[in-house]
């Protein structure tokens, strides 16, 4: 690979950004989404998880296929789908129609966020330092971007025009992005070997579960995932917000998680990654769990009370959280014998599992008791993530 100069690292830090713009444009107006459905909150959030079977059925087989045809095709074909499929998602009212192109978007966020996981491994082998952390935070200040635009387009725009026009712009911008950074993407591997790996059989024969990476990652992003998924409909239903406010806790929480990724290359100097995911899970896992519950019960009393604390408990949770993921990637791609994309994509494939399983978990949690509740199930699994990576890791 050719030296990286800093004008390509800003366009890939570009590319982090429009991907979290993109997928993450009607995440904040889930409640509209959901009203739109006609759906209960046990069934939005199972509907929703069934994306999940998306990005399990992609990951068979989306490794072997960047490794043999590049980093490039895939980002440009799964990016295209991606964002077509959400602008279209958010006029469907028909639940199966929504089940059903919401597995495609699973899919295609599945095999984007491989593709330019394994680019961004390559270029921190090649920086020789930390660098898919940072990444990760230019990722979220663009859901935090996005969150600021559906709060303000909520008072003007209907879900799915808002939605279209953020989907148009992250379009182009995924076009010029990856046409100007062409030559630094990962090539095709042309070899025989390479080409044979895309059939199904090899994914199976070389198949191995790290249980400690992935069950790490689990604990660890679990809280971001169903942040993501609940955090509008808590507002809603739990603190009382108006529509326009339905995102303050999510942006919050975004908040906290480009702070942390952000500063992880300072942390990772001061203290060792045990100590870091150890307390970063305790410090956030504590702190949203008692700032959801006292947020929801201090705003029956006075509710921008209880929105400062809420708001609080969600801005630990991301902090808290922010280099889980990153971590335990990079974990998996050193302890695998594979390439990064295979190894990347079957620590994905089996989290996805055990993330849908959790979520249905939450879902009915949320419809048999409330919001808050089912918010704390994610946060007691961050408290214990660290006890997955240990000093030899």
């Amino acid at each position: 690979m050719n030296p990286i100069a800093k004008s390509s690292r800003r366009l890939f830090a570009l590319l982090y950004f429009t991907f979290g713009l993109s997928i993450m444009c009607w995440v904040p107006r889930f409640s509209e989404v959901k009203r739109h459905l006609g759906l209960s909150n046990g069934e939005f959030g199972t509907i929703i998880s069934t994306g999940a079977f998306g990005v399990f059925f992609a990951l068979l087989i989306v490794g072997h296929v960047v490794h043999a045809f590049g980093v490039r095709i895939i980002l440009l074909i799964s990016g295209t789908w991606m964002c077509v499929a959400i602008a279209a998602i958010t006029w469907i009212t028909s639940p199966v129609y929504f089940l059903l192109l919401n597995i495609t978007i699973g899919g295609s966020i599945s095999a984007f966020n491989t593709a330019i996981t394994a680019q961004a491994l390559a270029m921190e082998k090649e920086l020789k330092r930390s660098y898919l952390p940072k990444m990760s935070g230019f990722f979220a200040v663009g859901t935090l971007a996005t969150t600021l635009i559906a709060a303000i387009a909520a008072k003007f725009l209907s879900v799915q025009i808002h939605a279209a026009i953020v989907i148009v712009f992250s379009l182009f911008s995924l076009f010029y992005i990856v046409k100007r950074l062409s030559p630094i993407l990962i090539p095709a591997d042309k070899s025989d070997s390479a080409r044979d790996a895309i059939r199904l059989a090899q994914f199976y024969t070389s198949f191995k579960i790290d249980w400690p990476v992935n069950l790490g990652l689990l604990f660890g992003s679990l809280l971001a995932f169903s942040a993501g998924d609940w955090a509008s409909i808590y507002n809603r239903e739990e603190l009382g917000l108006p529509k326009g406010l339905g995102g303050i806790t999510f942006f919050i929480f975004t908040v906290g998680i480009i702070l942390g990724q952000l500063k992880y290359a300072g942390f990772e100097k001061k203290y060792s990654m045990v100590k870091l995911v150890k307390y970063g899970g305790i410090v956030g896992g504590v702190g949203m769990g008692i700032g959801v519950v006292t947020g929801r019960w201090l705003s029956d009393y006075s509710a921008w009370s209880g929105v400062a604390l809420a708001s609080l408990g969600f801005f630990m949770g991301g902090l808290g959280c922010s280099f889980m993921g990153p971590i335990f990637v990079s974990q998996a791609t050193k302890r695998s014998k594979l390439p990064a994309s295979v190894a990347i994509a079957q620590l994905n494939s089996v989290n996805t599992l055990i993330v849908f399983v959790s979520k249905i978990i939450i879902s009915l949690t949320a419809q048999l008791t409330s919001v808050t509740v089912a918010l704390l199930i994610p946060c007691a699994l961050l408290i214990f993530t660290g006890a997955f990576l240990r000093k030899d890791s």
